[in-house]
């Protein structure tokens, strides 16, 4: 019979090797997490990584912004996370005319090529960080002892980390395999794309179609307005302005040309993500500058994330500046401009972000294209509109009223204002699961209509909300009258707004 003594030796060993094996999976997990495997084909790019979930083990996930694929195995193994993108390159097909399924499939050399250098750029990433974790877990032991590591536990440490990576190999290996498929769930939504060729046709014909219900509801609103809004801010407007933002590539101009001549618009405001990939044939593809132009009106534009595929890339910015009635308050050559449309003075920046970047969480590249933009302003003073794409940009901007885009969801923040989707997301990201019933369903549509006194005084902000023009089922969700002048800054003595022809000049002159 064992002594007590030795009993607790053999525990003390078998503990030691269960926590060395647990932090070594860890560990190993989590470097794979921050070190993700890049692979690539010629349309296609995926960052590849294995899930801390245990709720996603034996799992392939991906998702994406034209849908979201699911394939769970029998087995048991580390879920795996792919985020794959679209390279720019896939315009370059999409521009040549039709586009074929078959063109945009990864043929069978290629996908094993990619399956294969990303099981060894995981399985590298996945060892070298058990390794850390094994060797941490060892260093804190004799740390504890005071005394070196005995060649024993140096070698008892190395085995379990092999054992340890050898599990998780076998585990993948064993499991992610053709006979243990067991279910997919996917929504399919690139496919569905590149089946329809005529798909930007489309919204641009059911845009077209769904402008007299747009019609009846902003007369109905403009008629509830001025029947209940308080006498104070229901005189006519001196200036009104259209903000939107974040259209991607959907064009829906006619339901936009509908607003500006309905409402006397005098300018619209667009915060960015006019695109999708960042690419400049989007806007041919979607005949969008087509669009802008038959609003009859200036159309202020700030880059977002989605409008540009370098952080100095300027291709769209420069195709956007041929357009007649564009106004670009930041061009993207380091200069900025100062855009006055009757009185109301407009500025801002675009969007230190672009289309596949690594999005870290950081805020500092906005903050950093805030500081020179506020640099360029110097003591001049802050402008009745401050523009930009994302929230964190606008932290401490001066500005009577700041007006921002990307979240898709539309919010009032002190003088902040947040905008919806103008296309409810756009062509190819327009459509989600709605999980109780199972149907796709589009993300609500949205656009603010701002009016503007003549002593330069906020009026009134108009929201609008509504659903399902694409699917052919216009729906009202809401409309909602704010008190602009709580909400923007109040004016200088002594200005006017209302008379005036559209001037552009450098900012800060």
């Amino acid at each position: 019979m064992p002594s007590p003594f030795a009993v607790r030796r053999v525990g003390g060993v078998v503990l030691t090797a269960v926590v060395t094996a647990l932090v070594a999976l860890v560990t190993g997990v989590v470097t794979t997490v921050l070190l993700p495997t890049t692979v690539s084909t010629d349309y296609y790019s995926a960052q590849v990584r294995l899930s801390p979930s245990w709720e996603q083990r034996s799992s392939i996930s991906a998702e994406t912004v034209v849908g979201s694929v699911s394939a769970d195995f029998t087995g048991l193994a580390p879920g795996i996370e792919v985020e794959p993108q679209i390279r720019e390159e896939v315009t370059d097909v999409v521009a040549g005319g039709r586009v074929s399924t078959t063109e945009l499939v990864v043929g069978g050399a290629e996908r094993a090529r990619v399956i294969e250098e990303a099981a060894v750029g995981v399985g590298l990433r996945m060892a070298g960080g058990a390794l850390l974790g094994a060797g941490a877990v060892l260093a804190v032991r004799s740390l504890w002892r005071r005394r070196r590591p005995a060649a024993r536990a140096v070698v008892g440490t190395a085995l379990v980390w092999g054992l340890t990576c050898a599990a998780v190999g076998i585990g993948a290996a064993s499991t992610y395999r053709e006979e243990r498929f067991a279910a997919l769930e996917t929504t399919g939504l690139l496919r569905l794309a590149a089946d329809n060729a005529s798909l930007f046709t489309d919204v641009e014909e059911r845009a077209g179609q769904a402008a007299p219900y747009l019609r009846n509801l902003l007369a109905l609103s403009a008629a509830l307005g001025s029947e209940y809004t308080p006498t104070e801010i229901a005189t006519r407007p001196a200036v009104s302005v259209l903000l939107v933002s974040d259209i991607h590539a959907s064009n829906q101009y006619a339901l936009m040309r509908t607003i500006v001549q309905e409402r006397d618009v005098d300018v619209v405001v667009d915060t960015g993500d006019l695109v999708n990939l960042g690419r400049v044939e989007e806007l041919r593809l979607s005949r969008i500058t087509r669009g802008i132009e038959s609003l009859g009106v200036p159309y202020v534009f700030v880059r977002g994330n989605h409008d540009a595929t370098s952080a100095d890339d300027t291709a769209l910015l420069d195709a956007l500046s041929e357009v007649d009635n564009v106004v670009l308050p930041d061009p993207g050559d380091g200069s900025y401009a100062l855009v006055d449309v009757g009185g109301v003075r407009i500025a801002g920046f675009g969007d230190p972000r672009y289309y596949g970047d690594a999005d870290d969480g950081s805020t500092e590249p906005q903050e950093a294209a805030r500081d020179r933009w506020v640099e360029a302003l110097g003591d001049a003073e802050p402008p009745d509109l401050t523009l930009s794409h994302e929230a964190p940009a606008l932290a401490d901007a001066p500005g009577r009223l700041r007006v921002h885009g990307h979240g898709h969801v539309p919010d009032v923040d002190g003088n902040r204002v947040a905008l919806g989707t103008f296309t409810g997301g756009g062509t190819l990201s327009h459509f989600r699961l709605d999980e109780a019933d199972q149907e796709l369903v589009g993300q609500p549509s949205s656009f603010d209509l701002l009016t503007i006194d003549e002593q330069c005084r906020g009026q009134t902000i108009t929201r609008y909300l509504y659903r399902s023009v694409l699917e052919g089922r216009p729906s009202l969700d809401r409309v909602s009258v704010l008190n602009a002048a709580r909400i923007m800054e109040p004016a200088a003595e002594g200005r006017t707004c209302g008379t005036g022809e559209l001037s552009v000049r450098p900012l800060g002159d």
